[in-house]
């Protein structure tokens, strides 16, 4: 009898749970925009160019020795000035997302309350963060448990979403095409597919077999995480079109009536709420332990930025995402693409054998990253 490789599944599980998120509910819109085509080969594109940036990771995190995690591999590779630099930019990334999930969170809680409570997406989005600030301020050890609930509770709606979406899928919406709108897929799918900081910890579960395992498990991941993206955007436009909305399954209400409206905006509050909770104490504990800040202090710091940022009026989702996804994903691919070229030149690689990629992928990787950030940050300051 062939006994599972529970290591490498599990390790394959983590990274579909890192990366897999809200970001996932924009695809659909994004790609109604630019057309389905247009959003398609974004996402090949982009998709491919983590996968090569995920594999470099997973050859940093096999032959560094230690227990480091980005910050140190940057650290090490690149240079310590460059510690605190990628700290903001974590942070700063967490805390984009922290408020994407509060203003998907606020409309997937107004469309379920508003009919009977009243009430604006507003008021619903900041009754998201005091709900998650105070799981996230009593540091829940039960967190990473909640990993594997959230995720099987996140597939199951794309499932139930793309299944239910099938009889109704009118082929004509595959059709349409918009040039001038070619560029809003890409901080979109960024967003959605970023999660470098996973690869690390898929090593330690691999623990003696990080060597043999760790390339296979990106791979197969990146897959399954392609696969999810490729048949609910499909679903998701089939049915709605031009008409499709930021948050996505919103627009399929009128379709697919009240039970709909029910089942999948309880199942994404759910969901909402407990990934907030495990960014804000991953944002926590990089406070408590990097910048040796009391609880109350990190706690304090994690959660405010988020609630001022929305007070201050950013409450578009798509442009939110698109902007940290571009920007700060952009920015954390670069220092990958770099801390590997460093490695390669290093002593490490003079003992061992290190995976060999072409210089030309890390130079063409941060040339793609950098575009994407002077783009985003000119789309928002120069208009």
């Amino acid at each position: 009898m062939v006994h599972p490789n529970t290591k490498l599944l599990r390790s394959i599980g983590m990274m579909v749970g890192a990366i897999v998120g809200v970001g996932v509910f924009g695809l659909p819109y994004a790609f109604s925009q630019s057309g389905i085509g247009i959003g398609f080969l974004w996402l090949i594109v982009i998709w491919t160019t983590l996968l090569i940036l995920q594999l470099m990771l997973a050859e940093v995190a096999v032959q560094t020795p230690g227990k480091d995690r980005l910050v140190g591999f940057v650290h090490r590779y690149i240079g310590p000035k460059w510690r605190l630099i990628t700290l903001i930019a974590l942070a700063s990334g967490i805390w984009g997302a922290m408020l994407a999930y509060m203003i998907i969170g606020g409309r997937f809680l107004h469309i379920l309350l508003e009919p009977t409570l009243g009430g604006s997406e507003m008021l619903y989005s900041i009754i998201v963060w005091v709900i998650s600030s105070y799981m996230i301020h009593r540091g829940l050890q039960s967190a990473a448990k909640l990993e594997v609930v959230v995720v099987a509770i996140l597939l199951f709606l794309f499932l139930f979403i793309s299944l239910l979406s099938i009889p109704s899928i009118n082929p004509a919406n595959y059709l349409t095409i918009n040039l001038e709108n070619v560029f809003v897929p890409y901080g979109v799918i960024l967003f959605s597919l970023a999660g470098m900081g996973i690869v690390p910890e898929m090593a330690d579960v691999l623990g003696k077999r990080k060597k043999q395992d760790l390339a296979r498990s990106v791979v197969i991941a990146m897959s399954i995480i392609l696969a999810i993206y490729v048949f609910f955007a499909l679903a998701v436009i089939g049915v709605t079109g031009n008409a499709t909305t930021q948050a996505a399954f919103d627009g399929l209400i009128p379709v697919f009536g009240n039970g709909f409206r029910l089942i999948s905006t309880i199942l994404g509050t759910v969901t909402v709420l407990s990934i907030f909770m495990v960014l804000g104490i991953e944002l926590q504990n990089t406070f408590k332990f990097d910048f040796k800040l009391k609880h109350r202090s990190a706690w304090f710091f994690t959660i405010i930025v988020p609630l001022i940022l929305l007070l201050s009026g950013v409450t578009e989702f798509i442009s939110l995402i698109g902007f940290v996804g571009g920007v700060f994903g952009g920015f954390l691919g670069i220092l990958v693409a770099l801390t590997y070229w460093n490695m390669k030149r290093s002593a490490v690689c003079k003992q061992h054998h290190c995976i060999d990629f072409p210089h030309v992928f890390t130079w063409a990787i941060i040339a793609m990253f950098s575009g994407g950030i002077i783009y985003q940050l000119a789309s928002v300051f120069l208009t």
